[in-house]
């Protein structure tokens, strides 16, 4: 950087920079994922306390926290648009069995930095377009840790065209998945799928798996170039911290 303020942590990451937007906290709560038939698909949509007004959408981040079923898939949307994003839904995969699906989620919904300090005294710094980046009265995301590699699991003859990868990463059920990285649709995959979803819980236990539905069976999915890899944020957020105001 030319000018302005860069923090770094402990590991020599950045943390606070004039130059780059900060996640920050917006507000957290509960809500239920529900089916009408035990074996359909399942639905559940937040609509935020107050709308997120910047450009960039909301890191939305969940934890399952009771279960009517061992297994929970779903994809996401993010609802609004830029300068006002209002809420967002889920649609989860059909889990039969039987029962009807009844799971209630924790979420917290964080935005980048866009608003001047509400403290009388503190640090607020802007950027080059005189935008607020960062004040000392917003509460940081602190991530845990990310997704590294996935292990490309083809489909089974059992599941027709789904395919899976798998983070291998071990998660406590006091951690949050970020369920916005992976939109309906999302370009990642190149056009090789329909739609691609999460898996955030497996015989009872937090996971994070990626599931895709192929829309051809004649090709190999990579994960990148350079060793490079997809990678999801897994957060905590004690509520001493991250709590409503």
């Amino acid at each position: 950087m030319s000018y302005g303020l860069s923090a770094t942590n402990n590991g020599g990451s950045v943390v606070i920079s004039s130059d780059y937007k900060t996640l920050v906290f917006s507000e957290r709560g509960n809500f239920q994922i529900l089916s009408r038939y035990s074996d359909g698909e399942g639905y559940g949509a937040v609509t935020f306390v107050k709308p997120i007004q910047t450009q960039e959408p909301p890191q939305i981040f969940v934890r399952c926290i009771a279960a009517s079923h061992n297994n929970l898939s779903f994809y996401t949307r993010v609802l609004g648009g830029p300068g006002n994003w209002t809420a967002f839904s889920v649609v989860s995969a059909a889990l039969g069995a039987g029962v009807v699906q009844n799971f209630t989620l924790e979420y917290v919904s964080c935005k980048y930095s866009d608003k001047k300090s509400v403290d009388e005294y503190g640090l607020e710094i802007y950027d080059a377009q005189e935008g607020v980046v960062y004040t000392s009265s917003d509460r940081v995301v602190r991530y845990g840790k990310f997704t590294k590699s996935w292990a490309y699991v083809p489909p089974q003859v059992a599941y027709g065209r789904v395919a899976v990868f798998n983070s291998n990463l071990p998660l406590a059920h006091d951690d949050f998945i970020s369920i916005s990285s992976v939109d309906r649709g999302n370009a990642w995959f190149m056009g090789s799928v329909d739609y691609a979803g999460l898996r955030i819980r497996e015989g009872g236990a937090p996971v994070l798996k990626i599931l895709i539905n192929l829309n051809r069976t004649d090709i190999n999915l990579f994960q990148g170039t350079a060793g490079s890899a997809f990678s999801i944020p897994v957060c905590k957020f004690p509520i001493e911290r991250y709590y409503n105001e």
